[in-house]
């Protein structure tokens, strides 16, 4: 069984990888990883295992060089193989990717995962609480001086635990540091949306300079170059993170866009109705309950072809 300092050290061999193959003449850097090599003996353990793999994988083609780290990692499963496999991969392909290669690793290896129309809650060894949405990926990477939670899809609520190291979650647009105790950051399409429930949170888009923070009760969103005008918090809109979604006055296509990202299938709205408006709270968790309850007080009717496809009509 691989320890947590072990795969802390694959990962942080995978970064001096990267940047060692991205700056091959950088005396200094090269100094400081020798440093970081000879500082334990799991920095020395990891190293090793990176470029042995590195060896065998030389010249092999992508898709190839998978297949033979699937079956030449340790005999882990569940989260820890896939630490480990992440940590080699990078390692791997290093010197094409860079440092840009951890951005790019695929969702399916990271830390922390639900499936779609699932939740989940966790809590890290700093005493920070999570709740995963529906179809998140997330990956943890704690050192001595600093907190980051790097969000790859989805959105994750984030309650932060008493800890004097700062607290970033990374999106593909930007950090965002804590300064407070709750929020939620969701990933979109080439935007991220941050939410703050308590104190405030401090938000430096990718390409701009300097951060600019945003206070409790407002909403914001951003791209890699700019934040957008900020928003009061809509009412109930912290409610995802128990398991409830809490409508005022939407249109019905909009909360079944909603919530088809709860449904591992399709849900669709017939444009007949789409303009129906609809407030209440419903559960996240049971879709087809939350479906019935909207029947009872609309005038629409529920097509169910399959459970995996579902549609709203007129009545």
């Amino acid at each position: 069984m691989t320890t947590d300092a072990q795969r802390q050290a694959l990962r942080h061999a995978a970064q001096w990888f990267a940047q060692l193959c991205a700056n091959p003449e950088d005396a200094a850097l090269r100094a400081q990883w020798q440093r970081w090599h000879c500082r334990r003996a799991e920095h020395e353990w990891a190293w090793q295992q990176l470029t042995e793999l590195q060896a065998r994988l030389g010249g092999m083609p992508q898709q190839l060089a998978w297949n033979v780290m699937e079956k030449s990692t340790l005999r882990e499963s569940g989260p820890n193989r896939r630490t480990l496999l992440k940590g080699l991969l990078l390692g791997a392909g290093a010197s094409s990717l860079a440092w840009q290669g951890y951005d790019v690793a695929p969702r399916w290896m990271a830390d922390l995962r639900t499936r779609t129309g699932e939740q989940r809650q966790a809590a890290l060894a700093d005493g920070t609480l999570l709740v995963l949405d529906t179809d998140t990926a997330l990956d943890v990477m704690f050192n001595a001086s600093t907190r980051l939670l790097v969000l790859r899809a989805g959105e994750v609520h984030v309650t932060t635990g008493k800890d004097s190291r700062p607290l970033l979650v990374r999106s593909a647009q930007g950090d965002l540091r804590a300064l407070g105790t709750r929020f939620a950051v969701r990933q979109l399409d080439g935007l991220t949306r941050l939410s703050v429930y308590q104190h405030a949170v401090a938000v430096r888009p990718e390409q701009a300079e300097g951060e600019v923070v945003i206070e409790q009760g407002q909403s914001v969103t951003l791209d890699r170059q700019r934040l957008f005008a900020t928003q009061p918090l809509k009412k109930g809109e912290e409610a995802w993170a128990q398991g409830r979604l809490v409508v005022e006055g939407w249109r019905l296509d909009t909360l079944i866009n909603e919530l088809q990202r709860y449904c591992p299938g399709y849900l669709g709205c017939a444009s007949e109705v789409s303009h129906l408006r609809v407030s209440g709270s419903y559960s996240l968790g049971n879709i087809e309950l939350t479906l019935n309850t909207i029947a009872r007080s609309l005038p629409i009717r529920i097509q169910q072809i399959t459970r995996y496809w579902t549609r709203i009509l007129p009545v």
